[in-house]
């Protein structure tokens, strides 16, 4: 059952704002983009419908640069100081209501395993929240501070023309899909030393 806590950011949950940097028309552009990816099939099958199988990031279009620099800046905010990058990768879902399964299925975190001292930070940026949905607050992201079978779950509300940001480890799955028009989402992982 979904919590009904809703936040806008806290001390494990940061936003930053790049309303001045990245426009409307940059997100509209980015949307186009991943809009064509899927169209073509690039897109995993085994996991929520639709995320894109490729690294946007390393995509050619110049919109990209925007985004991925700013992801970068708000992780270093983040962290309070300029790290060494060692991976950066970036996706993208597109969902609507017709794309809905089983919300349990959806909770993940980004911790690798095999890897488990690595440093990661991800982040989503709200690229298009459909201007039908009933409550914006809990179509964002909601997160599992402590565990998905612990209590202490809340929604991070959606804003625009910001990165969402938090320690990759932290469980997390899209927030309440509330409409039959595309989502568009951009979550992106750096690991760092």
């Amino acid at each position: 059952m979904p919590s009904s806590i809703v936040v806008n950011s806290n001390q494990l949950i940061k936003k930053f704002d790049y309303k001045g940097i990245i426009t409307a028309k940059d997100s509209e552009t980015a949307c186009d983009i991943i809009k064509s990816i899927i169209d073509s099939g690039n897109y995993f099958t085994n996991s929520p419908p639709y995320q894109t199988k490729e690294n946007i990031f390393a995509r050619p279009e110049s919109v990209w640069l925007k985004f991925r620099i700013s992801f970068l800046f708000s992780v270093f905010l983040y962290l309070g100081k300029e790290v060494k990058v060692s991976n950066l990768m970036a996706w993208s879902y597109m969902t609507n209501l017709e794309t809905v399964e089983d919300p349990n299925k959806y909770w993940h975190n980004h911790w690798h395993p095999q890897n488990p001292d690595a440093k990661m930070m991800s982040g989503v940026f709200y690229l298009h929240i459909p201007n039908d949905v009933k409550d914006r607050d809990t179509c964002g992201t909601e997160i599992a501070p402590l565990g998905v079978d612990q209590p202490g779950h809340y929604f991070v509300s959606p804003t625009d023309f910001n990165w969402t940001v938090w320690p990759s480890q932290i469980w997390h799955r899209p927030g309440i899909v509330q409409s039959m028009q595309n989502r568009f989402v951009l979550a992106a992982d750096v690991e760092y030393i």
